[in-house]
Order: C-alpha cells, then sequence, then structure tokens
C-alpha cells in the first residue's frame, strides 16, 4: 500500500491496484479504540503527518487520509498499520514508536467515522485488524 506523492497518472494505477487487494466486503467487527488513544493520535499526527497529509487529512502533497475516496478508506487496519510503521513518516520511515503509530492509526479511525470506547486500540488489533478504516458513520 502506498500513499506517497505520485504523478497523477500512477496515482490512478496505484488506486486501481490497491482496490484489487482491499478488502472490501468481507464484515468485520468494530476496532476498538479509545477517544484519548485518539486524541494522542491526533497530537502525533500533527507532528508527523500534516506537512504532507494536511491538518483536515485531505492532502497537500500527499493524499487524503479520510473519506470515502481517499487513498486509505478500502484497506484493512492491518494494511494501513502496516504501511505506516514502515514507510511513514517520508522522511523518517520507521522513526515512530509502535504506541504513536497505534494511536495516530486510531486518530484515523475516528476521523473516518468509527466510533470510539472505553478500550484502547492494542498495537496486536493495528497489526492484524480487518476492519476497513472508512465506511462507518
Amino acid at each position: 500500500m502506498k500513499f506517497l506523492s505520485l504523478a497523477p497518472a500512477a496515482a490512478v494505477a496505484l488506486s486501481v491496484a490497491l482496490a484489487s487487494h482491499a478488502t472490501a466486503g468481507v464484515a468485520a467487527a468494530p476496532v476498538a479504540f479509545s477517544a484519548a488513544q485518539a486524541t494522542q493520535g491526533a497530537k502525533v499526527y500533527t507532528q508527523a503527518c500534516a506537512s504532507c497529509h494536511g491538518a483536515n487529512l485531505k492532502g497537500v502533497s500527499a493524499p487524503a487520509l479520510v473519506g470515502s475516496t481517499s487513498s486509505i478508506a478500502t484497506q484493512s487496519v492491518a494494511e494501513v498499520y502496516a504501511y505506516m510503521s514502515q514507510q511513514m513518516p517520508m522522511t523518517a520511515p520507521g522513526s515512530l514508536s509502535e504506541a504513536q503509530y497505534t494511536s495516530v492509526l486510531a486518530y484515523l479511525l475516528q476521523r473516518n467515522g468509527h466510533k470510539a470506547g472505553p478500550r484502547p486500540l492494542t498495537t496486536a488489533v493495528a497489526k492484524n485488524g480487518t476492519a476497513l478504516i472508512a465506511g462507518h458513520s
């Protein structure tokens, strides 16, 4: 999975390729994360991600991360976690802690319509979760 700043034609080709690997149509249990964790994720996002993905997650020099047409909308929790923990931030891939990547993922889930609950998202669930990022309201 890639959310790199690409030429428009390459971005379209990448989107088509990603869609073929998406887990759309697979029923998955809602993923648990806490509001406090999403708040922490927002802080990490602001420091490590917003310069490319934008303060509103709609993209600047990198693709949008919110909405049903975003680059991650049809990706599973595990797919997004794997990509961002290995490839992001672009200037220092893999430089955040597991807890920081997990909290950013909780923030992305919240911003894409998932509801916070009493339990935080665990790194184990982040690495294996089948819930899709977008499509919840």
